[in-house]
Parts: structure tokens; C-alpha cells; sequence
């Protein structure tokens, strides 16, 4: 079973200590030798974009290419960063929270390898943590951004969708897909996905009542995780009502209910520097007449096991979920679910191990066939302490895992010290390492650097 795991910062940002956090990532279905990464990275010559990671060779290595709206000499050049390619044509969009205004902005480009910026498609303010899905279907590019609009309080739950978005002006309408009372707003989670017969999904924690404080760090929600369904494209009028609750007859199933979520403002250090706040991730079967089968990942807070993750699946389109868990992971986050075109399931999540000083993020990729049997491989197992985070988050809100074909692609952050003992399936670096000594070196090679969070990226060959 071929593995590849590559450190994604260039040899010459051999000198970089940035906080590459939070990342996404997205490959050309068309040609999966084409792919593109992104990141908390600003741009290397301080300029008004900001970079995203591309490979064109299917991840063996990667460059930057500044084409991301942003501005001049910023340390964090976007709020929040998650492009998609379309399924055909090559064409790449995206959402971000831009630069300096941190409005809402939906973007494209048809050349994602050139350095002419990406089109600003369209912008608003009062948003959160936009994140994309994107597929071809007869010849249209239709786009789905999961975002947390606070134009729409309380009910802030909303995908933006497109079904021409290659279209020279495309057409762009918010759906508002909570459809009960809330405790002032919805979760920033919002994850979309689309099947090629038409069905759309999207998952997101519906806030229902919260207590403690969140300038305090005390913040704890009670809330539903709930899945919303489109049949036809969400190309109508009423979008995301196919999905009923048999419970109170409202559109959106409830697969959790009140379920308890820490809500961190700031990572401490008996979470990892990571800050929690839940995380969600829905995956479709992509298989023809395979659309109804959905695998569903949240966490939520437990006694014993902390910000805990569950795996579910629906076998039924979202109307009826497993009553247990496929898969409990205690003190995880960043959930990351992905099926290939056998039908099998990819999971990726970073758990926390271990205490005081001797606290590690450890990154595994968990398979399975079947939901019953999950095989188990860890990508890195790095210190929890070092770096000392230099902004939150410290390894970001979520990671990213997609499939085409047969393959699984995925990226996380972590620490990025040199040491084959901290990648068990291997490691190859582009920026200058001396593994020997376990230190980062300059361009020249030999100036030492400090250790810092850097993108990974993996490929796994079923």
C-alpha cells in the first residue's frame, strides 16, 4: 500500500518559523496530478496576495502561487481559507474571510497554476469559516460554501450555492438551512458535500442554549448535530427541505440532540494549544446509486474521554443513523471523512496523548469497508508544547481529507521537527533538514531554524 507524506514548505522558505495552520486541501478529479493546498502562509515577499500551496506532481513536491486577495505584509493573510476544484474543466473556487475587512468572499480561477489573482465572484460582511464543495455536472459547475452568516442571526446556518458557477456571471443564492430556535447562532461548522445524481447534504451543529463564558474561556454549548438534504442540485426555490425530523416535522434531521461542546476562545495548554469548539465533517458514497449512504463525524464533550469524536452513517439518504457509534475516539479533533470509489471510508483526526510535558498531537488515518472494521495508520506523533503557539489556532479549526478514485489526499499541521521517530510512515522534506541532528537548516544549509507548524501532505494508494 504505497504512502507518501511530504512536508509541503519549499526548499527556498528553508527559513520560515510561520504558523502554517488550518489546513485545506483539493485535487483536480481531471487530472489528480494537479493539486492545491492552503494554509495560515503569508505571502514570502510580503505582497497584497496571499499564496496557495500547488503541486503538479500528484504531491511529490510543491511551490507557492500568490493569487489569493489579501493585503501587504500580514502575518495571517486570510481569516479563513477553502478551495475546491470542479470535478471537470479544471476550473478552482473557493471561499475566504478576506483581508483587512474579513468579509465573506467567493472566488474562482480557470488557472490555478498562473499568477494572475483569483476573481472576486462575490462579498459580504459579518461571516464565518467558509468551507467548499464543488462538482461538475452536465457541463455546470455547481459550488457549495458552508458558511455562518450573521447577517441571518439567529438562524446563521447557510451554504451558498451556485449550479453555473462557470458561467462569465454567476448566479449565487444563500440557503438558510436552520429551521429551529437557536441560542443566537448556529456553529461555525458548515459541511457541505454533493453527489452526482443530485443529492446535496450539508452538516452543522445547531446552538440551542450556552453557558459559561467565552472572553472567559468557559464557553460550553448544548447543541443538536443536524443534516440537511437537497435532491435536486439545490437548484430551486426551497432548498435543503428533503431531510425531515420525524420529531417535530422540521426540515434537517436531528442525528445528536443536545449534545455538550466546549467553545474555546484560546487554546491552553492542557488542550494541546488547541483551541476546541467541536468539529464535523459528512461524507457521500460517490458510487452510482450509492447516494444515499453518508458518513457523518462530530465530537462533543464527555467526562471521561474530553472532546470525544463519533462516526456515524445513514444507508437511507440522512432519515435513519446508526444508533451507536461506528468509531469513539477520545481527546480528538479535527475530523476529516472521505469515500473512495469502492466505497471505502477514509477518517482522518488529530488526538491528544499523554500529559504535562509529554502531551503530542498524534495524526491518524483510519479505514474501513464497512464502518465495522477500521484499520489504523499514524501519520505524525509530534510534541503538543513545542512550538509555543503564536495565535490561535494552533493547529487550526479543521484539517482536510478528499478522494478521487481510488487514492485518499489529505493535509494536517504539525510541529516540524525533523525526526523519523515523529512519522512512523515516513517523511519527506523539501525545506533544508539535517535528520541526523533533528534541525531545521536555512538555505545555506547550515544556519539552524526553529521549530515551527508546517502543512503535510499525504497521499494514500488503495
Amino acid at each position: 500500500m504505497p504512502v507518501l507524506v511530504v512536508n509541503m514548505i519549499p526548499r527556498s522558505l528553508s527559513r520560515e518559523t510561520n504558523q502554517d495552520s488550518e489546513p485545506a486541501i483539493t485535487v483536480n478529479p481531471a487530472n489528480p496530478l494537479e493539486i492545491v493546498g492552503t494554509a495560515f502562509t503569508p505571502d514570502p515577499m510580503g505582497g497584497p496576495v496571499a499564496p496557495i500551496f500547488v503541486s503538479t506532481d500528484g504531491g511529490n513536491t510543491w511551490r507557492l502561487n500568490s493569487i489569493v486577495p489579501s493585503v501587504a505584509n500580514t502575518t495571517v493573510p486570510t481569516g479563513d481559507i477553502c478551495l475546491a476544484f470542479a470535478s471537470a474543466g479544471g476550473n478552482l473556487y473557493g471561499g475566504i474571510l478576506g483581508q483587512p475587512s474579513f468579509e465573506f468572499e467567493t472566488l474562482r480561477t480557470p488557472a490555478f497554476s498562473n499568477p494572475t489573482p483569483m476573481e472576486v465572484l462575490g462579498h459580504r460582511p459579518d461571516n464565518d469559516q467558509p468551507f467548499t464543495h464543488a462538482i461538475t455536472n452536465a457541463g455546470q459547475d455547481h459550488v457549495y460554501i458552508g458558511n455562518n452568516d450573521f447577517q441571518n442571526q439567529p438562524r446563521t446556518a447557510t451554504v451558498d450555492v451556485s449550479t453555473n458557477a462557470n458561467a462569465a456571471q454567476p448566479k449565487f443564492q444563500s440557503a438558510r438551512i436552520e429551521t429551529r430556535q437557536t441560542a443566537g447562532q448556529d456553529g461555525p461548522q458548515i459541511r457541505p458535500v454533493a453527489h452526482a445524481d443530485g443529492k446535496v447534504y450539508a452538516a452543522f451543529y445547531g446552538w440551542r442554549a450556552q453557558s459559561g463564558s467565552f472572553p472567559g474561556n468557559t464557553l460550553v454549548v448544548t447543541t443538536d448535530v443536524v443534516v440537511v438534504r437537497d435532491d435536486q442540485n439545490a437548484a430551486g426555490a426551497n432548498l435543503f427541505q428533503n431531510l425531515i425530523d420525524p420529531a417535530d416535522g422540521l426540515a434537517g434531521r436531528i442525528v445528536a440532540r443536545g449534545v455538550r461542546i466546549p467553545f474555546n476562545r484560546n487554546g491552553v495548554a492542557a488542550t494541546g494549544q488547541q483551541r476546541l469548539g467541536g468539529t464535523l465533517s459528512i461524507a457521500v458514497d460517490p458510487r452510482p446509486n450509492q447516494s444515499n449512504t453518508v458518513y457523518l463525524a462530530w465530537a462533543d464533550l464527555q467526562p471521561q474521554t474530553g472532546h470525544t469524536l463519533h462516526v456515524r452513517r445513514s444507508t437511507n439518504g440522512g432519515a435513519v443513523w446508526s444508533p451507536a457509534d461506528l468509531l469513539t475516539i477520545a481527546n480528538a479533533t479535527n475530523a476529516a471523512l472521505a469515500i473512495n470509489s469502492e466505497g471505502t471510508v477514509g477518517l482522518l483526526y488529530q488526538q491528544l496523548t499523554g500529559t504535562g510535558t509529554n502531551r503530542r498531537w498524534v495524526t491518524h488515518f483510519r479505514r474501513t469497508p464497512d464502518g465495522m472494521a477500521w484499520s489504523d495508520m499514524i501519520f505524525a506523533t509530534t510534541p503538543a508544547n513545542i512550538p509555543g503557539k503564536l495565535f490561535d489556532p494552533y493547529l487550526g479549526d479543521y484539517d482536510h481529507l478528499v478522494a478521487v478514485d481510488k487514492d485518499f489526499y489529505g493535509i494536517f499541521s504539525a510541529n516540524n521537527t525533523p525526526n523519523l521517530a515523529n512519522f512512523p510512515q515516513g517523511v519527506k522534506f523539501q525545506r533544508n533538514a539535517d535528520f541526523n541532528t533533528q534541525t531545521l537548516l536555512a538555505l545555506d544549509n547550515t544556519t539552524s531554524v526553529p521549530v515551527s507548524i508546517d502543512p503535510f501532505f499525504f497521499k494514500v494508494s488503495d
